[in-house]
């Protein structure tokens, strides 16, 4: 099997790539803090390295419609700046596979609607958690608990514990496991 190249920006923990990196794939963080191989702002990056998977997960704050205190999506003024970062990233990196998720919420009133809306519970997480999803993605299938194990990452992230910001921007070890599955399953048709 082709050893992948994946790149995931706006990360703090590599939560949506786990499974690529279990599965020895070749993976790359950028974030501002957190355990990340590159620590800056996404702004600021710029690549022409081609990669097989870019995956970006802005900050949902501005987007959430949990945050009523913003108003409609149609009367906020979110800085979009890092969402523009990542469209650019993909123009200059021209990645095979990419991926820009943000919770189902008003990124869609500013950037159109998702190629595709899940739900994180289908794929091992503690709740439903509509999430949207924009890029270009081989076909891939909803998590089965018979079938992708949920692995330590969930069990840690999912725990009773306290449901804090940073342990709710963690994506489904289930979703990330799909994910690389299908991309391999592609990069194999080609070869």
């Amino acid at each position: 099997m082709k050893k992948l190249k994946v790149f995931s920006g706006c990360t703090e923990y590599g939560s949506e790539v786990q499974a690529f990196k279990d599965r020895d794939h070749d993976v790359t963080l950028l974030g501002m803090c957190g355990d990340v191989d590159i620590t800056m702002d996404i702004r600021d990056f710029h690549t022409t390295e081609h990669y097989d998977f870019m995956t970006f997960h802005p900050p949902c704050t501005e987007f959430s419609k949990a945050n009523w205190r913003a108003g409609k999506c149609k009367d906020r003024t979110p800085d979009m700046s890092i969402v523009e970062a990542c469209f650019r990233i993909v123009r200059e990196a021209k990645p095979t596979f990419w991926m820009i998720e943000n919770p189902q919420g008003c990124l869609r009133y500013f950037i159109g609607r998702p190629q595709y809306c899940i739900k994180y519970g289908d794929y091992g997480h503690y709740c439903q958690k509509p999430t949207d999803l924009w890029g270009v993605l081989p076909w891939f299938a909803s998590y089965q608990k018979n079938n992708v194990p949920l692995g330590v990452h969930n069990k840690t992230a999912y725990s009773d514990g306290p449901r804090a910001a940073d342990k709710r921007a963690m994506i489904p070890y289930g979703l990330s496991m799909v994910l690389c599955k299908a991309i391999e399953d592609s990069q194999q048709l080609e070869g």
